[in-house]
């Protein structure tokens, strides 16, 4: 990932904190890890680990392609014929009209 994403993405993401959601994962985190021998608390924290990295991915990859979107919108709307909006704005409303309708309501 390009740097300045990555700084972009650090700078404006708001992780939710979701208190209730945490509290449950750590008080059954607990419970389990009372029932578990030493072997298996290593794994269960692996596990932990790699859901939460996955978690990390998929934010940024998400931030990444909405920062991209909004980037193209700009540039779209930057480079927005005027003229085009004349036409459309012509054509309104005949898109959903059966051709006989739109070409009598041409003639009137």
């Amino acid at each position: 990932m390009p740097q300045r994403l990555d700084d972009l993405y650090h700078e404006f993401f708001t992780s939710l904190e979701l208190p209730e959601l945490k509290s449950s994962i750590e008080d059954n985190h607990k419970i389990l890890i009372g029932h578990l021998s030493k072997e298996d608390r290593k794994i269960v924290l692996r596990i932990i680990d790699a859901l939460e990295m996955i978690c990390n991915y998929q934010t940024k990859a998400s931030f990444i392609q909405g920062f991209k979107l909004g980037f193209e919108l700009t540039t779209e709307l930057q480079t927005y014929d005027t003229h085009s909006v004349e036409i459309d704005s012509q054509n309104c409303g005949y898109s959903f009209m059966p051709q006989e309708v739109q070409k009598n309501e041409e003639k009137n």
